[in-house]
């Protein structure tokens, strides 16, 4: 064990602090306020070191986030087209320069709707979300309501009741109304509780919440719709002392309107949240009311994500239940990227460096998300994937228990089916072959050769077109089939190369054309097993041979499974694993197996 010291500038930076450094479970020995900040001594357990190849991987990633960082930081240039979009869309300079710590490569498939799934995916890792309304209702639970005048509280209390009535009937709700200021308030809730079926108690103004709460103990959800207050109202204490003095646990959830300023988000969150704090209560959890009304949902969203509080619902118009959803079901994060109507309000990026380290730890922390996702997403598109990522960690054992370990790791697999051999080779333009009769090389029959159409493939991290013909030919005694290829860039029209393969006649053309096909998008096979092995080697010297060209073979086959597929996943795939490298790429298939390498080094550690 061992004490470290950590300083903030307030309570939660320091905190955050610890948990970064130390983790969750974190043992605090003291906190105080000294003249450099707050102050706080925690027990550290001492760990065991990482692997090498873990410890190595994911000190390369801090640092490639630092000096993104950095780079963002000391930037003066124009704004990129994807920052200009966040800044368009009302995100502030400094939440959209950390999200785009790490950008998506130039690649020539990066389509505006691709970008934008890629910036949803962004926003998404790094903003805190009820996934399951069952978190909620589940156990006994009091919810008050709390922000400013005018933010659709009260309607929000009736939604929030109609779904826990719509699951578990009307007999376990309460409600409970202390806004006595508002004219019509209490009649306005005492309608929505006639309909719903539910109680409602009102309380007087300072009258104390104990007593009550104490007598809706056999509740098992209590919503209470509190009085809105400016974050400016010297009140605003004492309503929150209020609701935290009550003898009962009151979970306080603020709900802020999405058609605010972005700087009165901040400033409301913040307040009550200080509020809370000075109470002894935790305010963690938001409700965003009136997205029907905002012109743009970035300024709330950027508050939220800065400020890490958890978005339970989102409020979309005054129909109860029906506009109340839970964050999974809803699509503002793409009515957040909606700019078809830029913001005049939009600012270019600033230079300020004084919320570096809070934007660097978010950073970090979304990255898990991230990388669990893609890692998921992986699995889940690419055929033996799960396998590589089981085998990974064997690695990291001794090199003389190695042998069993792989031993059983083999014989625990599911057998391969029986892939019938299909006898389709590339050659060169000099292979001789009998045509007519005479002994002649392949490059000189290109042009007796028969038209067999165009096929459109990715080819190395493009889109490529091959225009195919074909010729009968004898090779060995033996009736064959010689193929030719153009192939040229989709877009430049840019000449790759010429292309020869020799094919038995045992199939028809068209399945001798799918494998030949098949053959071209993978010919960097077998140079990406032998780059992988190389690095495999770097990572552990002493890696078992069987396991080393497993997993080397293994990714590089993942990696050719990523660039030759055109479909969306496999594009926010190839932009994730490129942007786990920490130099400039281009979306080269090796660059792809680098990141693939990169990934199965974190995740054991994630």
């Amino acid at each position: 064990m061992s004490t470290q010291r950590f300083i903030g500038a307030n309570s939660r930076e320091a905190m955050n602090q610890v948990r970064l450094a130390l983790g969750e479970d974190a043992l605090i020995l003291s906190s105080r306020m000294t003249d450099a900040g707050v102050e706080i001594l925690a027990l550290a357990e001492e760990l065991p070191a990482p692997a090498t190849s873990d410890f190595a991987a994911l000190s390369e990633r801090l640092l490639s986030e630092i000096q993104a960082m950095r780079q963002l930081i000391d930037s003066r240039g124009k704004p990129s087209p994807l920052l200009k979009w966040l800044l368009d869309a009302g995100f502030s300079a400094s939440l959209s320069q950390e999200l785009l710590g790490h950008s998506p490569p130039p690649l020539p498939d990066a389509t505006p709707a691709r970008l934008k799934t890629w910036l949803m995916q962004r926003l998404d890792n790094q903003l805190n979300q009820l996934a399951d309304e069952a978190e909620l209702f589940n156990e006994p639970t009091v919810i008050a309501l709390v922000g400013p005048t005018g933010v659709g509280k009260t309607t929000t209390t009736a939604k929030l009741a109609a779904r826990y009535v719509m699951r578990h009937g009307p007999d376990q709700v309460a409600l409970v109304s202390t806004d006595s200021f508002r004219i019509g308030a209490h009649e306005q809730l005492r309608i929505y509780a006639q309909l719903l079926g539910v109680e409602l108690h009102a309380l007087e103004p300072d009258a104390p919440l104990g007593p009550l709460l104490g007598g809706l103990a056999d509740k098992r959800l209590v919503l209470i719709d509190t009085v809105g207050m400016s974050q400016r109202d010297a009140r605003l204490v004492t309503q929150i002392h209020q609701l935290g003095g009550s003898g009962r646990a009151v979970r306080l959830m603020l709900v802020l309107n999405a058609a605010s300023h972005g700087d009165t988000l901040d400033e409301v969150l913040h307040t009550y949240r200080e509020a809370a704090h000075a109470a002894g209560c935790r305010l963690d959890d938001c409700i965003v009311s009136k997205c029907d009304e905002a012109a743009r949902l970035g300024p709330v969203l950027d508050t939220l994500i800065r400020h890490d509080l958890r978005l339970n619902y989102l409020s979309t118009g005054q129909q109860v239940p029906e506009d109340l959803q839970l964050p999974g079901t809803s699509n503002f994060l793409q009515q957040a990227l909606d700019t078809s109507r830029p913001s005049r309000f939009a600012s270019a990026p600033g230079t300020s460096t004084s919320q570096r380290l809070n934007a660097l730890v978010r950073g970090l922390m979304g990255q898990r998300k991230a990388l669990l996702a893609l890692r998921d997403s992986l699995i889940a598109h690419v055929d033996g994937f799960g396998p590589l990522l089981d085998a990974w960690p064997l690695m990291a054992l001794p090199a003389a228990q190695q042998p069993a370990a792989w031993d059983a790791f083999i014989r625990a697999q599911e057998p391969c089916a029986p892939v019938a051999a299909v006898w389709v080779t590339a050659t060169q333009s000099s292979q001789r072959v009998v045509y007519r009769g005479e002994r002649q090389r392949l490059g000189n029959l290109a042009g007796h050769a028969e038209a067999f159409g165009i096929r459109e493939l990715r080819y190395r991290n493009r889109t490529a077109r091959l225009t195919l013909s074909h010729l009968p030919v004898v090779l060995k005694n033996a009736p064959a089939r010689a193929w030719f290829g153009t192939l040229q860039d989709s877009h430049s029209g840019q000449h790759l190369g010429q292309r020869y393969w020799l094919s038995v006649e045992s199939q028809g053309l068209k399945e001798q054309a799918a494998n030949l096909l098949l053959q071209l998008k993978h010919d960097e096979l077998a140079s990406l097993t032998a780059r992988g092995k190389t690095q495999l080697l770097a990572m552990s010297a002493h890696l078992h041979a069987e396991l080393r060209l497993y997993l080397a073979a293994g990714l590089a086959a993942s990696a050719m499974r990523l660039a030759n597929a055109s479909d969306d996943w496999a594009f926010q795939a190839r932009t994730q694993l490129l942007g786990l490298l920490p130099k400039k790429t281009r979306g080269h298939t090796g660059e792809i197996l680098e990141g693939l390498l990169h990934l199965s080094a974190v995740t054991g550690s994630l």
